[in-house]
């Protein structure tokens, strides 16, 4: 229950001064930016209504860039608390996504065991009582979980430390917990088998896109997309002689062709490591009118051994990317440019500084959720823009099946929640898009993952979509003025935005 006093008092903070003659100026910029910062000490039903208390026109053209950004994310978050099962958009208490065992097995220094088990124990608590309400994971996604949470118990008593015991014996407890669920657990892979399913998952959806959305429409534009970038794989595919079977077999058959894979050894890894440095070099090149690459250190660099044997996946290191060939031979040498512009340069690594510039407030943050695998997916669009690939038809192919993997999430996540399709659906029309995942994760576990994690993949692709519709937008409304490196400026100087920050922060740059 909302302490009505403590809300009334909290409204009235950013309420007061909404003057009939409201007159935007810097102060109440940063009073407003102060009230974000506090608000996420509050609880979740509590922002919107905050937000909605403050007049925006008091906002200079700069603070109404963060009002635009947490508003329709705050409305979600508010929508979800309402439902009596789920948590912030995550539907199931524990799932191998999700819950605090995750956190729990690592047993970090600053953790103390006992609220670790505490918390653990909550959550299986909470799986009974979803159960209760007809809320249970699917089948498959239990058995994901399952193991996972074993094999965390085994961990943690494996350190023979009596101080974990009781964390031990509540990991063990929670596997039984699902175990004994997943005997009558459904098959059925979307939320929308759920109470009021279909609406949980558009607010889901909403939360992490920050940005309300007709899932059916995000399906059906997701998958116009789709078919765009099949068109133009088709023709390209045609000109290296590969005619037979649909785009997606067509994919797999180029993956396997010998001519470009490297080899596994430790001549091929540095020559895949100097063939994107170089693939690096070379978009630095294109994008000087673009966007300003001059000052951003980036660098490909080969994991570590030890971490390539440890599962560590390729990762960002300050302003590197290590990049995991562990599997070399599944990442053909036409894959690897598009990787370049997502991870490095004009994606991540560029972005990231203009992230940690902004400082921007938790909820800014929290409700952009997208934006950052947005930005580098629309980064790959642009180095194609700029000509990243042209001479280079395998390279393009590359690019256009990674941008077939980053929209086919969105199908296939808006496809089982709202769509109605079956987790063997689901694959099926992913690999028929994408042939075969050409990241780390497999096609069967990135669905796996949708039902764990709704909305999470499809605000990322639809984050991209969205930033290309706001420079669309901008370019129309301001014309001959439009400038590709002051937009890009623009936009990145706030650090994350939902699609209607960035609209506004668009706006800040061409008034």
């Amino acid at each position: 229950m909302l302490d009505r006093r403590q809300l009334l008092l909290a409204g009235a903070a950013l309420a007061g001064g909404c003057a009939h003659d409201a007159m935007p100026d810097a102060e109440a910029d940063a009073q407003f930016r102060d009230a974000v910062d506090r608000m996420g000490e509050r609880s979740r039903r509590t922002r919107a209504f905050l937000l909605r208390r403050f007049d925006p026109r008091r906002l200079t053209a700069e603070g109404r860039v963060l009002y635009d950004a947490v508003l329709q994310g705050a409305e979600a978050d508010a929508a979800l608390s309402e439902w009596d099962w789920g948590q912030s958009g995550a539907p199931y208490p524990v799932t191998h996504r999700t819950g605090a065992w995750r956190r729990a097995a690592e047993m970090r220094d600053e953790d103390k065991p006992d609220i670790s088990a505490r918390e653990v124990a909550r959550d299986t608590n909470r799986i009974a009582g979803h159960a209760a309400r007809g809320v249970v994971a699917p089948d498959f996604v239990l058995d994901a979980a399952i193991p996972a949470i074993e094999a965390a118990a085994a961990r943690v008593r494996a350190s023979n430390n009596a101080e974990y015991e009781p964390l031990a014996e509540a990991l063990e407890a929670q596997a039984v917990a699902l175990q004994a669920q997943r005997a009558e657990a459904p098959h059925d892979a979307g939320v929308w088998r759920l109470p009021r399913g279909e609406a949980y998952y558009a607010q889901a959806l909403q939360l992490q896109l920050g940005e309300a959305i007709d899932p059916r429409a995000a399906h059906a534009r997701a998958t116009e997309r789709c078919r765009a970038i099949q068109a133009e794989a088709d023709t390209l595919l045609r000109a290296q002689g590969l005619t037979r079977g649909d785009v997606g077999e067509r994919l797999r058959a180029l993956a396997r062709d010998e001519r470009y894979l490297y080899a596994n050894s430790a001549a091929g890894k540095t020559q895949a490591v100097a063939d994107m440095n170089a693939a690096l070099a070379r978009v630095r090149s294109l994008l000087g009118g673009v966007i300003n690459v001059a000052d951003v250190q980036a660098e490909v660099r080969l994991l570590p051994v030890a971490q390539e044997a440890n599962g560590a996946q390729g990762r960002r290191q300050g302003t590197n990317y290590l990049v995991d060939l562990g599997n070399i031979r599944g990442r053909p040498k036409w894959t690897l440019p598009s990787v370049v512009h997502h991870e490095l340069i004009p994606g991540h690594i560029l972005q990231a500084p203009y992230e940690r510039a902004a400082d921007a407030p938790d909820l800014q943050v929290r409700y952009a959720g997208g934006y950052p695998e947005g930005w580098a997916i629309y980064a790959e669009q642009l180095a194609d823009e700029c000509g990243a690939f042209a001479g280079d038809p395998l390279a393009r192919i590359g690019y256009l099946q990674w941008m077939l993997f980053r929209m086919a999430r969105v199908v296939g996540d808006t496809g089982i929640h709202v769509m109605r399709w079956s987790r063997e659906q689901a694959i099926a029309e992913m690999r028929a898009l994408q042939g075969e995942s050409i990241a780390f994760v497999s096609i069967e576990e990135d669905v796996t993952r949708f039902a764990a994690q709704p909305g999470v993949a499809a605000a990322q692709g639809l984050s991209a979509l969205r930033i290309v519709d706001v420079r669309e937008d901008t370019r129309r409304r301001v014309g001959a003025q439009f400038d590709l490196a002051r937009f890009h400026t623009g936009i990145l100087r706030f650090g994350p935005l939902s699609p209607p920050g960035l609209a506004q922060a668009a706006r800040v740059a061409f008034p």
